[in-house]
């Protein structure tokens, strides 16, 4: 029996060793990722209100058609968040799945050892066999050494109940945090199961639209869509090119409290892009210590859209009336590079405005521009 119990021990020792920590995914990537969809939404409910708003003032069946798609791409661009936060959401489950499952393997281990550790401690308690075992050393110093190894089985019990009741309050957060992240999971499938159904409406309204224009109108639309892809291809390849650029690298997502480019002007953002209102003849600014990448001339409206690289993004300055720039400069901040270009709105109204919109080379991904020139 004593020699039982001088093994046991051995035993206990070893698996009472705490064990490190399970590794859990945190869940900073879920937060980061929910607060990109919350701001997909906003400028998914901007689009849709600016289709509700041409429907009411009874618009052209053109400008109808171009807010239509302008709110389909943005469900698009909604759903595809969505989906992230979906599989970022999925993963936490997994994680909390296999913690759980390790947990419990360590737990029902550990309880069997208790068990096993009072059933021995019965025994000896029944049988005196610590006493023997103490009384049947051959000296002093043995018997201090033995009723020492009795004392730290002992403690080292209690250290493993101890152990039991922290690793089953851990498992039951386990347990919680699994089923918040179900709910979770179920919440935003819902959300992608509303938001797909949505978009094939929307698509069906557009093309519907679309129909009803006239082949002039037809012309006009798809000369927009082919200008915006050629904008959307020169932004892929100019993104390349600004690979190596170190000019305004200090430039970066957590930069705030930028100048609007247009000395009073207006920002309004949609989607991606911003719009920055202003007045006739008034000047464009660059945002940021930058090199001047490219200037096209858009063919339909015989305005410039300039690409500026700051660092490793790319910012485009669209709807500009005239430059004073030229392809490779490198420009210092609040430096002129053109003045305010003109359009019409949804009624036929006139008013100045310019686009902008900014790109992180690193992500290929475009990125929400008034929070540049929110405060720190």
């Amino acid at each position: 029996m004593i020699t039982k119990l001088i093994k046991f021990l051995f035993i206990l020792l070893i698996t009472t060793t705490p064990l490190s920590a399970i590794a859990q995914q945190s869940s900073k990537a879920v937060e980061d990722q929910r607060k990109r969809v919350e701001q997909y939404k906003r400028g998914l409910d901007n689009a849709k209100r600016e289709v509700t708003n041409v429907k009411r003032e009874k618009s052209n069946a053109r400008e109808e058609v171009r807010a239509l798609e302008n709110q389909v791409r943005m469900q698009e661009e909604y759903i595809s968040e969505v989906e992230s936060e979906h599989a970022l959401v999925e993963a936490e489950i997994a994680t909390a799945e296999a913690a759980i499952d390790s947990l419990d393997q360590t737990l029902q281990r550990n309880r069997a050892i208790y068990a096993e550790a009072i059933r021995i401690a019965y025994r000896t308690h029944k049988q005196n066999s610590g006493k023997y075992y103490i009384f049947g050393a051959k000296n002093l110093t043995e018997a201090a050494r033995r009723m020492a190894e009795m004392q730290h089985v002992a403690e080292s019990r209690r250290s493993l109940a101890d152990s039991i009741n922290a690793q089953s309050e851990r498992l039951a957060e386990h347990r919680e945090q699994l089923a918040m992240h179900s709910h979770e999971l179920d919440s935003v499938g819902r959300v992608l199961d509303r938001e797909r159904r949505q978009l094939e409406d929307d698509r069906v309204a557009a093309q519907r639209a679309y129909n009803k224009l006239s082949k002039r109108e037809q012309e006009a639309i798809n000369e927009q869509r082919r200008q915006e892809k050629r904008h959307n291809e020169a932004v892929a390849e100019l993104q390349k090119l600004i690979q190596n650029n170190t000019v305004g690298a200090s430039f970066s997502k957590s930069t705030r409290g930028l100048n609007i480019p247009v000395d009073g002007g207006r920002l309004t953002e949609e989607g991606y892009g911003a719009t920055i209102v202003g007045k006739r003849g008034d000047d464009v600014r660059t945002i940021h210590e930058g090199r001047v990448e490219d200037i096209i001339k858009m063919g339909s409206t015989n305005h410039y859209t300039v690409y500026l690289s700051y660092g490793a993004h790319l910012v485009t300055f669209a709807n500009l009336s005239a430059v004073c720039v030229k392809k490779g400069d490198i420009l210092k901040k609040d430096q002129k590079i053109g003045t305010i270009g003109r359009g019409f709105n949804s009624r036929g109204e006139e008013y100045f405005y310019i686009r902008l919109a900014v790109y992180e080379r690193n992500s290929q991904q475009q990125l929400f521009v008034s929070n540049f020139f929110k405060t720190k």
